[in-house]
């Protein structure tokens, strides 16, 4: 989206499509993207994208959406098609926090993560931070808020025009599927709030466009009840898997044998094993939209310095070989 935008410092079309001639030459003919960031009446906020979509609720900044527009626009350029995602979970476009932290007028409680801009450490508790975000689902003294404004900008987006097109977006085979968030996280000990959200959510956008697939965006990390409670609602014609061995404690950065690593390919396959009879049980395809493994983090590439391009990648090489190598053999 803002790496679309005509001009700005975010503006990159030529990197765009750079970008889109390289993966396409690797055969790969979908992408995922984010339709929504938001900004804070707080100012300037630590590692969050710039501009922001959406600078309050209801209030947008158009040269952005355009950005979003040519993006699509590109797209059958390279035989391509976008998940697009409305919403994230995560701090750094704003994400489902800063709807909380309109219907409060209170500041986000960030987590310690690395700020990419300023180039330090900040934030506080982690914990802090799920049970902020989690009240934009889970809440209902905000529910009816936060999600009125939420349905407000799924509705801006699913009817938008594209510009560069004259499609609307629903109308818009470019568009492959429309994902609720970005890695939504679970509201701990209930499953039916959680699948109420989903559900509303996914029935509100069917009853706007019957023509996509509709995803939630979840990481399906939580074991089968969960997995279910994410999926079975009618409305959700794809299931979202992700697999990130690090942050799920499933593999050792620091550790240069192989053993880590080799550990967190057998849990990949195990996962992806589960997800697969869990979507069968409930007769929806699953997709594996998200999966990674960081640079080599030991010696002269520890702590920040498996952030240059120049670290090794010995154990992702290893991790994506065993991937492919699977593949091939199915």
């Amino acid at each position: 989206m803002n790496l679309g935008m005509a001009s700005g410092p975010s503006s990159a079309r030529a990197r765009v499509h750079d970008d889109l001639s390289h993966l396409s030459t690797f055969g790969v003919n979908t992408v995922r993207i984010l339709a929504a960031s938001e900004g804070s009446q707080y100012g300037w906020q630590p590692d969050r994208m710039y501009p922001a979509l959406m600078t309050a609720p209801g209030t947008y900044d158009m040269e952005a959406f355009d950005g979003l527009d040519w993006f699509l626009a590109q797209l059958p350029r390279y035989n391509m098609t976008a998940v697009v995602s409305l919403s994230n979970y995560w701090t750094w476009s704003g994400g489902v926090a800063q709807y909380v932290s309109w219907a409060t007028d209170t500041r986000i409680p960030y987590p310690v993560q690395w700020d990419h801009l300023c180039q330090v450490f900040a934030g506080g508790e982690y914990q802090a931070y799920l049970d902020y975000t989690n009240r934009f689902y889970a809440d209902p003294r905000l529910y009816n808020t936060t999600q009125t404004w939420f349905r407000d900008h799924v509705r801006r987006v699913v009817t938008r025009t594209n510009v560069y097109t004259g499609l609307e977006y629903r109308n818009d085979p470019s568009i492959l599927a429309w994902e609720l968030m970005n890695e939504p996280q679970i509201i701990p000990g209930d499953y039916d709030q959680m699948f109420q959200w989903i559900d509303d959510t996914a029935s509100f956008i069917h009853a706007l466009d019957a023509r996509h697939l509709v995803t939630t965006g979840a990481e399906s990390k939580n074991g089968q009840q969960w997995f279910y409670a994410m999926h079975r609602s009618k409305y959700i014609s794809l299931a979202s898997v992700h697999f990130w061995p690090l942050n799920w404690g499933l593999y050792n950065s620091t550790d240069s044998s192989f053993s880590s690593v080799d550990f967190a390919i057998q849990e990949m396959w195990r996962f992806v094993e589960g997800v697969s009879e869990w979507s069968q049980d409930l007769d929806i395809p699953c997709v594996l939209l998200e999966y990674g493994m960081m640079r080599d983090q030991w010696g002269s590439s520890a702590g920040l310095g498996a952030y240059a391009p120049s670290a090794p990648v010995t154990h992702r090489n290893r991790f994506y070989t065993a991937r492919k190598a699977a593949c091939a053999a199915d």
